[in-house]
């Protein structure tokens, strides 16, 4: 009985993984893939919080149709799964959270917004990633599992900036083991991965991605100067720079910024790894037309030199969206498409 049950077991993933291959829709490359995202947002303080709803944001149907219909590409959607998953093995996901999930991914794709898939704020894996090994594999197994059967609009990104007791090179050799459970039911799907101290510009020469896996994407995040995109920002408890700060404060800063980004793009070039901007942004505390100036000059570099881009974030504090007036700040979104 147990044999005949592997086998049935083992046919429908054979099915699975064929009806994937099959699917013509799967780009060929990954600089295709990178390309296809074009200019995205992320739904930022929404499912990354313990709970959706706890940092002020939720969800909302039409939020897809408004996104899409200004003319962004794709949504970046950040989710605390480990905040939703037992502790202890087999580390389940709770059902719930999948179904809501599953729900917001589905309103996106009809309204012809791709996305991208992460697993945000594993607060517990920055602070012992030995200890936690097992239950992130265990998470992206179950990820991997239940959206086999998606489309390949849909991109996985396997951490957000690991930091702390994270190292890169501890990342190294933990993510090839998620990444192994991904494609044994996601060979053909884009699979975004990202390098240390909070995926700085500056590890990515760190970052050893697997030479016959070229299904991915690599991405950094970018807030500097982060005296400026940070100011204000009472969420950072004593660490919050001051307000009152231009942009630029010092007319280096632009240099400094273009600097960075070639640092990335022969970075890009020599790897031959396409390159995902999957957060920048000011929060609301600078004044607006600092924001814009800001804004404009990453989304110039990143366009420069062929990056794809998800600003941070749609309507909270770095927010381009009013979810109160219903309407966009046009000139902050404007910076972002124009």
């Amino acid at each position: 009985m147990l044999t005949r049950l592997s086998l049935i077991l083992a046919s429908l993933s054979l099915a699975v993984n064929t009806s994937v291959a099959q699917d013509e829709a799967w780009p060929k490359t990954a600089a295709e893939a990178a390309s296809l995202l074009g200019t995205g947002i992320n739904l930022g303080n929404m499912l990354e919080a313990p709970n959706e709803g706890d940092w002020g944001a939720r969800f909302e149907d039409d939020y897809a149709a408004i996104i899409r219909k200004a003319g962004f590409q794709h949504v970046r959607l950040p989710v605390k799964w480990s905040a939703h998953a037992g502790s202890t093995a087999p580390f389940t996901i709770e059902p719930a959270l999948i179904d809501r999930v599953k729900h917001i991914v589905s309103v996106c794709l009809k309204n012809d917004l791709r996305v991208v898939l992460n697993l945000h704020h594993y607060d517990e894996i920055h602070d012992d990633p030995p200890a936690q090994e097992e239950r992130f594999i265990a998470l992206w197994a179950q990820i991997s599992e239940h959206f086999a059967d998606q489309p390949s609009t849909i991109t996985f990104e396997l951490l957000n900036e690991p930091h702390g007791k994270f190292t890169t090179a501890n990342w190294n050799a933990m993510f090839p083991k998620a990444l192994k459970h991904v494609r044994e039911r996601n060979p053909h799907r884009p699979v975004i991965i990202g390098p240390a101290v909070w995926n700085s510009f500056s590890e990515l020469p760190k970052l050893s991605l697997p030479d016959d896996d070229r299904m991915i994407i690599a991405t950094f995040h970018y807030y500097l100067p982060f005296e400026f995109t940070h100011q204000a920002a009472d969420f950072l408890g004593k660490d919050m720079p001051p307000g009152g700060r231009a942009f630029p404060k010092d007319p280096k800063e632009p240099h400094m910024m273009a600097e960075h980004f070639q640092k990335v793009a022969d970075w890009s070039k020599e790897s031959g790894r396409p390159i995902y901007l999957g957060e920048f942004g000011s929060f609301h505390k600078a004044a607006m037309e600092d924001r814009i100036r800001w804004t404009r000059e990453v989304v110039g570099l990143a366009r420069q030199h062929g990056f794809s881009t998800a600003y941070w974030e749609f309507c909270s504090g770095f927010g381009a969206f009013d979810p109160e007036a219903k309407e966009w700040r046009t000139p902050l979104k404007e910076a972002l498409l124009k």
